[in-house]
């Protein structure tokens, strides 16, 4: 699937997307694990870039907590109303632009924390994008990155019944985009590739059950059932080094 279309389906439903986070139990979770970590990890001054960052929700949450924040999207849709919805008292530390996987252009070390909220798997070259990724982070920085992890029970049903067409039923947005998605990650195989990135794992945690309001989120953690990973790794105060 070229990744234009995939840019193409989520530009066009921003407003969509923007309201799962105040109706769906399971992305009020996400929300909050990210902007959590954040916190526990990273200086309330500190410089944070959300890569794929959509409509601008996962941004202006930590606008408002006091972060520096760069938000960047593949989609001009998706810019132009994050932009349309940053409130004055978050306007002067969240800057939006656009950008993707392919035009990745942004100044090395430069960021005290990246967040990347399911982007990876909708990417062709997802190496190269989560070595860009680590190359923007300071030394002692934190990368916070969520992807479907393949051991998930729930996870292999979705993918059973994602191409299946049933007449009458209309997916939400939540659902319409596994069409789009390229793969899921086996766990121990994504922190290897982190740790071969000079990124020191913290953290993880598993989440999204996406039934069952928060009993379900209580299920998610389970790594069986929750169908997303969260990783939280801190770039190694030596990788200067390895990166020269």
């Amino acid at each position: 699937m070229p990744e234009g279309k995939v840019v193409d389906f989520f530009g066009s439903r921003a407003e969509e997307w923007i309201a799962l986070y105040t109706t769906k139990t399971q992305f009020r979770d996400r929300l909050a694990l990210f902007v959590e970590g954040v916190r526990r990890h990273v200086p309330g001054s500190g410089r944070v870039l959300d890569f794929g960052c959509g409509p601008g929700v996962m941004s202006l949450a930590l606008a408002c907590e006091g972060y520096e924040v760069t938000g960047v999207d593949g989609s001009e849709r998706m810019i132009r109303v994050a932009e349309q919805r940053s409130p004055r008292h978050a306007s002067a530390n969240v800057h939006f632009e656009v950008m993707d996987s392919e035009s990745f252009s942004l100044a090395p070390q430069s960021y005290d924390a990246v967040v990347c909220s399911s982007v990876l798997e909708y990417v062709e070259d997802d190496e190269k994008l989560l070595r860009n990724l680590a190359g923007v982070l300071r030394p002692g920085g934190i990368l916070l990155i969520s992807v479907p992890h393949s051991a998930s029970v729930l996870g292999r049903i979705e993918d059973a019944i994602a191409g299946i067409r049933i007449p009458g039923l209309k997916r939400g947005p939540g659902r319409m985009d596994l069409k789009y998605s390229r793969r899921r990650y086996n766990t121990a195989d994504f922190l290897s590739s982190l740790h071969n990135l000079a990124l020191d794992v913290l953290d993880t945690t598993f989440f999204e059950v996406p039934v069952l309001g928060r009993c379900g989120i209580r299920l998610s953690r389970m790594p069986r059932l929750g169908m997303m990973l969260l990783v939280a790794a801190m770039k190694s105060r030596s990788a200067e080094l390895l990166e020269k």
